[in-house]
């Protein structure tokens, strides 16, 4: 097993844990021992991980509270985010600095610009002063006596004439998270300028559904594969694998016990494979033909009868 110093990053680290645990399992023909050592490795890695000040732990709420400076946005997270747990890097707030670009004005000084209304472009209005009993001339208060006003904003601020500084950090992906909870971070705790509320959602998948406590895989498999292949290729959590074709002329589904999502109490939900054999909708003559002698040759050596399951 290799040393936590020789991962780059936190994706490297999660790739080398679920590549290793397809062939250590004892499902698929792993050794127990070395199945049983290597989680024993990766249970220490994660607290170290879990105790790093780049990680950072949040809160689960039903609810925000809105109380004081906070910030709310929306965070997604993929299926396998969700159903296996582990680290995500977002981007905090930690402080603003005037912005470069518009000096703090907030407008674009290089974009359009249109004449003042105000003061007709002239720069000066006209007023009457009570003083000198006579006409007198001041800056226009709207132009601030440039004759025009600028049009656009800054595009790097965002008219603010502020750019809000952010820093990356980790933070653990609670197990057993549901759609539409909120994740509360304390500013306190990570020195930001806001208390932090991220509502989770998931993204839509190609193949998994995330039920209640299993993953839904939806495939569906050519007949000719079912009796061709020995094996049929299926995409679970941990990649892609394959499948004694046997299991695919029973019923569906088929139940992978204990690989599919992390549930809050820290074991395994199971992973369904909801699978349906296919027949094209157009079959060519001459493949036809050939499906009918292989069913008569079929049908001539067991004239017993076919049993589905042998």
């Amino acid at each position: 097993m290799k040393d936590l110093n020789n991962f780059s990053s936190l994706q490297e680290l999660k790739h080398y844990f679920r590549e290793r645990i397809k062939s250590l399992h004892p499902d698929r023909g792993g050794n127990k021992e070395e199945f049983l050592e290597f989680m024993n490795w990766y249970e220490k890695v994660s607290k170290y991980l879990k105790n790093h000040s780049c990680f950072q732990r949040v809160e689960v709420k039903d609810t925000c509270s809105f109380k004081g400076k906070y910030l709310f946005s929306i965070l997604e997270f993929t299926v396998e985010e969700i159903a296996l747990g582990g680290f995500k890097k977002i981007k905090i707030p930690v402080e603003e600095k005037t912005c470069e670009a518009c000096k703090g004005s907030g407008k674009n000084k290089e974009g359009k610009k249109n004449y003042c209304g105000f003061c007709k472009g002239d720069r000066y209005v006209k007023i009457y002063d009570k003083r000198k009993e006579g006409e007198t001339f001041l800056k226009c208060p709207y132009c601030k006596g440039e004759g025009f006003l600028i049009a656009e904003v800054c595009s790097l601020c965002r008219g603010k004439g502020k750019i809000r500084e952010e820093r990356e950090i980790f933070i653990e992906i609670p197990l057993g998270l549901k759609e539409g909870k909120i994740l509360f971070l304390d500013k306190n705790l990570v020195d930001s300028l806001y208390d932090l509320y991220f509502e989770v959602t998931i993204l839509p998948h190609p193949f998994f559904e995330l039920r209640e406590n299993y993953i839904l895989y939806k495939c569906k498999i050519p007949f000719w594969e079912v009796i061709l292949k020995k094996e049929i290729t299926v995409v679970t959590l941990e990649g892609e694998e394959k499948i004694d074709s046997k299991y695919f002329i029973q019923d569906s589904p088929i139940i992978l016990k204990g690989r599919g999502p992390f549930l809050s109490h820290g074991k395994r939900g199971d992973f369904y494979i909801d699978f349906r054999i296919v027949v094209p909708l157009e079959i060519p003559e001459e493949s036809k033909t050939l499906i009918a002698k292989a069913v008569e040759n079929l049908l001539e050596k067991h004239r017993g009868g076919i049993n589905g399951n042998s």
